[in-house]
């Protein structure tokens, strides 16, 4: 029942997967005052006073998203959805953003997200004429699907104070016009928040009551623990709203994640170290772009060209400096790289550094995208400890855009994650949500069968010899992505660790592999209470 807080319970299953080896089960769990007390076979179970058969095919940890955007995900609530299969051209994009609920409204922004050029009919990013065709009077911006570039509106540039004297950002980007004026599209991080920091918060209790929200939304998904990995600080920390939604009901454990850059205009307070349901984990620094973009650092280029390798967006200094402030508050740093030359740049930098933190790696990768074998083995053999979150999902959602852009070479390394999960200790599946242009972005069971299977949405093979085993999936949101960040004791079943499990509807094991995405939760607790129950048909 919904709310209820497990004293003492014994729960029974007969396909409990514990999270301590791709193929560990039990049968039965003690669950007193929050906690797993005991784990083991039905028939050696203590006596105690209530019991509890779990229905479903599948019982398993609390899954654990390391690499999301809870607040982001909040934040669009309200925006339109403008990715494929509901948006396949630019004429559809305008016609979706007219039927934004603030159009009309004075000094409201209008905003979407998910479009990729690639899965539009015109093949080419949209401009700032074709959004003033949704409003000249109100500002329009759209989010890319990577979350990293977008494009607005001749208004919102107007707010932005961008005009034709605005010099680009460092490793970023404004389009231009053949006159130089600005044309709206807005390539990379830097570019896309010199407008998105104009996006007026509706209030720090408004975003409160949203966040608490995305705790539903992550428990219906089986969410037990995530981090926030870009939080951009302004009228108020992401910390302080966390704690307070915490206060408010929302339910998951989660570490903030802070966006080095912005924190030498907007300085937060200085992490203490301590843990709890809601901490600071660390800063995040971007060193390159998206393959979707061909914006990620590559060593060869992109394909059809013989220039274009994408670009850096930090500098061998900037990295030791996000390294150096990490180092100083005891927290990780979080480097997002997605070429290959971006992830050789993070090794070679920081790979003989000292780490600084004793129980979870200093330095986590992002993504990961194209990845030697090689380069998996200099991280793991390195001084420095290092941890990897990656997306697989990506490339299931997003194979046509991938390929585009990849030579098959580069295409044939793109998140190999049997080498990860072989090669390095700390290794998990992410989702990036909403980054992707998938409708569902932090579907589990998504992700899982892409690892699984190695195949994308369209029947397109993946590198089949990069495919991992139901098991060894599952295992990297749980027992093995609890070593990539702190984020308390949840990922396993096993006593001492918080009482964070959930319910699916069918055992993932026995299933075909191509129907996994097919799965559903149907329960989830978060320290012993039971938060989400799907409703019954």
């Amino acid at each position: 029942m919904i709310g209820t807080v497990t004293r003492s319970t014994l729960y029974r299953h007969p396909r409990i997967f514990t999270g301590t080896a791709p193929d560990a089960f039990a049968e039965a769990f003690l669950v007193e005052d929050g906690r797993v007390t005991w784990v083991g076979a039905a028939r050696d179970a203590p006596e105690t006073d209530r019991t509890e058969n779990l229905e479903g095919g599948l019982v398993l940890p609390g899954l654990i998203d390391t690499h999301t955007h809870p607040t982001w995900i909040a934040r669009i609530v309200d925006a339109v959805a403008c990715g494929a299969p509901a948006v396949t051209s630019i004429d559809e994009l305008v016609e979706a953003l007219r039927g934004h609920q603030k159009l009309g409204i004075d000094g409201e922004w209008v905003d979407g997200w998910g479009y990729d050029e690639a899965q539009l009919a015109e093949r080419r990013t949209p401009t700032r004429d074709d959004l003033d065709r949704v409003s000249t009077t109100q500002p329009v911006h759209v989010l890319r699907s990577d979350a990293h570039s977008g494009v607005c509106n001749t208004r919102a540039l107007e707010i932005a104070g961008i005009t034709r004297d605005t010099p680009d950002p460092p490793g970023a980007s404004f389009g231009r016009h053949p006159d130089g004026t600005p044309n709206g599209v807005l390539t990379e991080v830097a570019a896309n928040h010199a407008v998105m920091r104009h996006m007026r918060s509706p209030g720090f209790e408004a975003d409160v009551d949203a966040l608490v929200r995305v705790s539903t939304h992550l428990a219906e998904r089986g969410i037990v623990a995530v981090t926030d990995m870009a939080c951009v600080p302004g009228s108020y920390e992401q910390l302080d709203l966390y704690r307070e939604a915490a206060r408010r009901g929302f339910k998951q454990n989660v570490r903030v994640f802070y966006v080095f850059d912005a924190l030498r205009d907007r300085p937060v307070k200085a992490p203490t170290g301590e843990q709890g349901q809601v901490a600071v984990g660390g800063v995040k620094l971007f060193l390159d772009g998206s393959v979707s973009n061909r914006t990620a650092w590559m060593r060869t280029p992109f394909r059809g060209s013989a220039t274009e390798h994408g670009f850096r967006t930090a500098s061998p200094e900037e990295v030791a400096a996000a390294a150096a402030y990490s180092r100083e508050h005891r927290i990780q740093l979080a480097v997002h790289a997605m070429g290959d030359r971006a992830l050789q740049e993070v090794v070679d930098v920081l790979g003989e550094e000292e780490p600084w933190l004793d129980t979870v790696p200093s330095v986590r990768v992002e993504h990961a995208t194209v990845l030697d074998a090689d380069l998996v083995a200099r991280m793991a053999g390195a001084r420095m400890a290092f941890g990897v979150a990656t997306n697989v999902d990506f490339l299931f959602a997003e194979h046509g855009s991938y390929a585009a852009n990849l030579t098959g070479e580069q295409l044939a390394r793109c998140y190999p994650v049997r080498t990860l999960y072989d090669g390095l200790g700390p290794a998990a599946l992410s989702s990036d949500c909403p980054a992707t242009t998938w409708p569902d972005p932090d579907d589990p069971f998504m992700s899982i069968q892409a690892a699984v299977t190695r195949r994308a949405h369209d029947g397109s093979e993946m590198n089949a010899v990069q495919a991992v085993t139901v098991g060894e999936a599952l295992m990297l949101y749980t027992g093995r992505a609890r070593l990539v960040t702190d984020l308390g004791d949840v990922g396993r079943i096993v006593p001492g660790a918080e009482a964070s499990f959930v319910t699916v509807d069918r055992d993932l094991f026995e299933v075909g592999p191509s129907t996994i995405i097919d799965s559903a939760v149907t329960g989830t607790w978060i320290r012993g209470e039971q938060v989400y129950e799907r409703a019954r048909p």
